[in-house]
């Protein structure tokens, strides 16, 4: 497998784990602490380095990355494997949120896995919480706007019926 195959498969399996913006900004966080992390000490094996220092299941792709001499053994390769997934990583499709309610992580994972079969693309969700939607939700993505809100309901009927009286 070419490295650049490589590359995508470990983006995919990060992927997998992103549903919203916050949880991409924590990886790319991670991916910052590992890099910090590649010009220190260097005879000691790069997973090593990074126990107790990222998430645990980050350290082991990283040592599984490690063990197969994908990542290389230099810091200078190490540091442009890394980038090159971050690289990866940026090519989400973004989709603005708005409801009513602190979503759970099944709500979450539910709208992540419509989009995946709907949109056909990867999306990373920027939730916002705004009590005054009541219902329903509010999209924005690639610049549309969509209110799909009981709010936006109950203000074309009241607008209908103040209408209807003058």
């Amino acid at each position: 497998m070419k490295k650049t195959d490589v590359i995508k498969e470990v983006a995919k399996e990060l992927r997998e784990k992103i549903i919203t913006i916050e949880d991409l900004n924590a990886l790319f966080d991670q991916i910052s602490v590992i890099e910090n992390f590649l010009f220190k000490d260097i005879k000691t094996p790069f997973s090593e380095k990074l126990k107790g220092e990222i998430k645990e299941d980050l350290r082991l792709i990283v040592e599984n990355l490690e063990k197969k001499g994908i990542i290389g053994k230099l810091p200078n390769e190490q540091f442009s494997f890394f980038e090159k997934i971050k690289s990866e990583l940026k090519k989400f499709l973004l989709i603005k949120l708005e409801i009513a309610f602190e979503p759970s992580e099944d709500f979450l994972l539910n709208i992540k896995k419509w989009l995946k079969e709907n949109v056909q693309q990867e999306t990373v969700l920027q939730i916002k919480t705004n009590p005054n939607i009541v219902a329903g939700l509010i999209i924005e993505y690639q610049g549309k706007y969509l209110d799909l809100s009981l709010a936006k309901k109950i203000d074309e009927i009241i607008e209908t019926i103040t209408y209807e009286r003058f």
